[in-house]
């Protein structure tokens, strides 16, 4: 894909090797999710810490941010059609909003349960009403100081604050290009100084309003809208993933040198670098199906087992160096099972995952 010259171009069509790539990118973005969240916990030795900080909190960072940007993508692919906003949100409503609600519910009782099982022998008092409404009011993420019940969806409540203002973000993009998405980093990088922040801040990444998710997502914007810039072209995946890792490793080494204030930036500026390496290691061809249409499924799915696996079966506190690794992939293996057995339904997958 070529760069566009003219503001007046609605996007750069997309070739199918492209489509391909994406499926294939998604679905190992959300594997590499699972991974982040086996350590969910904290660690029980040197080794399990040092698998996570290379695995977890290094190769598997550009996850999420990848979804941000390919979702930006794909909805500046509708640009040029009639009423694009009200028909991307009318979607999203469906296929985002809908499981959203019905995953937050199922896990605010999931984990309620489990509570209780664990802990029998304790005096459970029931709660007043302003207690319950509260919880249910955190539970569903609109308490926006805080993650959803599902702590993962707070990327989906992000996304639908970001898509619902589009209509802004265009017109500043149709106007200033790739300046929009320049001029909201120093404002990351003055945030993260004066707050002395960790990789992913909270307020910066997680919240609904993520800065960081802008980012990404204007970057998918522009790049269908007018084309990849020719520099990138000439970026490797070797040079790409060598410059990301050295740049993100940096970062973790200023948070654990007490200088925090450096690794949210490091974490920021690696990112790139780190989905362009992987984009270019991607095979364009398309991966088994039960795998690349599994991306939002188990997306929504391997929470549920990580907190079980965290509360009861295998906590990652565990001494032994293999608890990290094992329960990864138990986390994984759970989850593709699991989606592979609700999605036999149409039903269940047009209610629960979109129609995915």
């Amino acid at each position: 894909m070529s760069p566009a010259t003219d503001a007046t171009v609605i996007s750069v069509p997309t070739d199918q090797s492209f489509s391909v790539k994406a499926r294939n990118m998604s679905a190992f973005a959300a594997v590499c999710v699972m991974i982040i969240h086996a350590g969910n916990g904290g660690m029980g030795s040197f080794a399990a810490k040092m698998m996570h900080q290379f695995f977890g909190w290094g190769v598997c960072t550009f996850a999420v941010p990848w979804f941000f940007f390919a979702s930006g993508y794909f909805l500046g692919g509708h640009l040029g059609e009639p009423n694009w906003w009200s028909r991307a949100m009318s979607s999203r409503l469906r296929t985002l909003v809908l499981p959203y609600a019905l995953w937050c519910g199922i896990f605010i009782l999931f984990s309620t349960t489990l509570g209780v099982l664990a802990s029998p022998h304790d005096d459970l008092a029931l709660p007043g009403l302003p207690a319950i409404v509260h919880a249910l009011f955190k539970g569903f993420g609109l308490d926006f100081s805080e993650h959803p019940s599902l702590v993962p969806f707070w990327y989906i409540r992000a996304l639908m604050i970001i898509v619902l203002f589009s209509p802004v973000l265009v017109w500043a993009l149709r106007r200033w290009k790739w300046c929009v998405p320049a001029a909201m980093l120093p404002v990351y990088v003055y945030c993260c100084a004066v707050n002395n922040c960790h990789v992913m801040p909270w307020f910066l990444f997680y919240s609904p309003f993520s800065l960081a998710g802008w980012i990404y997502f204007s970057m998918g914007l522009l790049v269908r809208m007018y084309g990849c810039p020719k520099q990138v072209h000439r970026i490797g995946a070797k040079a790409a993933w060598a410059g990301a890792l050295a740049i993100i490793f940096a970062g973790r080494f200023a948070l654990y040198s007490k200088q925090p204030e450096f690794a949210g930036v490091a974490w920021l500026a690696g990112i790139p670098l780190l989905m362009l390496g992987t984009w270019r290691l991607m095979p364009a061809v398309p991966l088994p199906t039960w795998f690349t249409s599994s991306a939002f499924p188990v997306y929504a799915l391997h929470y549920f087992v990580a907190y079980s696996l965290e509360h009861t079966i295998l906590p990652i506190a565990h001494p032994a160096w293999w608890a990290y690794p094992l329960r990864a992939a138990m986390i994984i293996v759970a989850s593709f099972a699991l989606a592979h057995a609700l999605r036999k339904s149409p039903a269940a997958a047009d209610l629960l995952f979109g129609g995915r």
